[in-house]
């Protein structure tokens, strides 16, 4: 079914899902800044952020399985033809239509929130031996590792420094998408997930409700989970 030119666009990211987007970007950049300046205040605003993507990324896997139809991982999760049939769309400018995340996005969350899982995780173990500990420093090795608790500290450390630049190149590549979307494609994704209103995707794809109860729930459960595991 196409779109109606002349009709609203539809509704197609819920509240709870615009408001996760939004809050993450603000958290993840307030991380890259203290990390990269390293300062003894900002390292605390460093822990601080990287706890609200902690259990920002714990509402979002959550909501991947029980949120709105286009939020649900399942949703946008494609094979290589899949992906190949909408990228060689996309260089003619004429992309197959898609209601939520296109095909070649939907790979790119997934690697993005997986990237800043790692993030989030391995600086509860992080230290500088100087000022800036995890909370979690003090809980052994796995025993199947056969490392000392230095040994771990410092690999888990190590990870996430080089993660650093890793989530940079990310936050990169997802700007350049934007620009390219909204100049190549003509399609202004920022707008759309402000509104939650796409423009061009088929009016029978739009959301029936936004389940914004259970995302309050979720958020709830999400932001006790982590105060939890960071006063292990």
């Amino acid at each position: 079914m196409k779109p109606d030119p002349d009709s609203r666009p539809p509704l197609i990211w819920d509240l709870p899902l615009r408001l996760f987007h939004w809050a993450l970007a603000i958290a993840v950049g307030v991380c890259i800044y203290t990390g990269l300046d390293g300062g003894f205040y900002e390292m605390d605003w460093h822990m601080i952020s990287g706890y609200v993507v902690l259990g920002l990324l714990l509402f979002r896997i959550c909501w991947g399985i029980v949120g709105p139809r286009h939020a649900r991982f399942a949703a946008f999760t494609h094979g290589p033809v899949t992906v190949w049939r909408w990228l060689r769309g996309a260089i003619r400018r004429d992309p197959p239509p898609v209601a939520g995340h296109n095909p070649l996005a939907g790979w790119f969350i997934l690697i993005t929130l997986t990237a800043l899982l790692v993030q989030a995780t391995t600086g509860l173990f992080a230290t500088d031996d100087i000022f800036v500990e995890g909370p979690l420093r003090h809980i052994p090795p796995p025993e199947f590792l056969g490392w000392t608790q230095s040994e771990f500290l410092r690999f888990m450390t190590r990870i996430h420094r080089q993660g650093e630049y890793i989530v940079i190149g990310l936050v990169a590549l997802h700007l350049f998408a934007i620009l390219a979307h909204r100049v190549y494609l003509r399609e202004p994704l920022t707008s759309a997930m402000i509104t939650g209103r796409k423009r061009g995707a088929p009016v029978a794809e739009a959301l029936p409700g936004q389940r914004i109860l259970l995302g309050i729930g979720l958020g709830a459960a999400a932001a006790g989970l982590t105060y939890y595991i960071i006063n292990l």
